[in-house]
């Protein structure tokens, strides 16, 4: 990617991840409007923008994973047999560890949770396939299922409460979802008219050289 493309991947998706984070802040937490303090909305900016820099951070690094996993087995046929179980083991472990922290009371929320992540995950790697090619589908599933829930544990860990874990995750999944979905976007800038400026520059070099006479 261009150092164009880049910058505007990163500044897009901060201020887009940002201005979503805090609007889910604000429908879970009506309690920053009611206050009308500047302090309550400055913390809920700070709150999103702090998941949208984790998601971005995430993100990045799943593509360096992404990199290394092809290389260590050799192709993507393998590697996306073993993210395929990754995401598997992850979806039981988020629901089987927040069970043992906080008890069963809330086992069927946390099922819940984990197959509205899957199902948003799905949608997403069905429509990043759809852009671009079916290969793409089994690294989104994972990079919105297994990255999501590692970028999402500070909040597991610290409280159960929907108001604060809630806004955390659609930020991330927001966040997660528009960089996978515009990276290629951003990829192809700059890169589509040269060759095709070529090509016509080749054409038109064919039609001026003059025929052999017989």
């Amino acid at each position: 990617m261009k150092v164009q493309g880049f910058l505007r991947l990163f500044w897009t998706t901060l201020v887009f991840g940002t201005l979503f984070g805090f609007l889910m802040n604000l429908l879970a937490n009506p309690g920053y409007l009611v206050s009308q303090s500047w302090e309550a909305i400055v913390t809920a900016l700070s709150y999103s923008s702090t998941w949208t820099g984790i998601s971005m951070m995430g993100f990045f690094a799943y593509l360096i994973i992404h990199r290394v996993g092809l290389d260590l087995f050799r192709g993507p046929r393998l590697w996306n047999r073993v993210q395929v179980l990754l995401i598997a083991f992850a979806i039981f472990d988020a629901v089987y560890l927040r069970m043992l922290a906080f008890g069963n009371d809330h086992m069927w929320r946390y099922i819940g949770e984990m197959l509205v992540l899957l199902i948003v995950a799905w949608v997403v790697a069905a429509s990043k396939a759809k852009q671009t090619n079916m290969s793409a589908f089994i690294p989104t599933l994972f990079l919105m299922t297994v990255i999501t829930l590692i970028e999402w544990i500070p909040a597991l860990q610290t409280t159960d409460e929907i108001p604060l874990l809630w806004p955390a995750l659609a930020t991330l999944v927001f966040a997660n979802a528009y960089q996978v979905l515009m990276l290629h976007r951003f990829q192809q800038t700059g890169q589509v008219t040269e060759p095709a400026s070529s090509e016509v520059a080749k054409k038109k070099t064919k039609k001026q050289m003059p025929s052999k006479s017989s």
